[in-house]
């Protein structure tokens, strides 16, 4: 093998290490507002429900 491919193979593997450690964080962070999202319809849900008067079904 010669240095040309050697610098192509290490460039490809630093570019998806590089993509990888900036969209995980990111990823992660969508979770958790996600989650968050959940707990606040949730309450709403709970909400409602007792505003109507009716349990619910599921």
């Amino acid at each position: 093998m010669n240095y040309e491919l050697i610098t192509i193979i290490v460039t490809i593997i630093a570019t998806g290490a590089t993509v990888l450690g900036l969209t995980l964080p990111r990823f992660s962070k969508i979770d958790d507002e996600i989650s968050g999202l959940k707990e606040r319809m949730a309450r709403l849900e709970g909400l409602f429900e007792g505003f109507t008067g009716r349990a619910g079904t599921g």
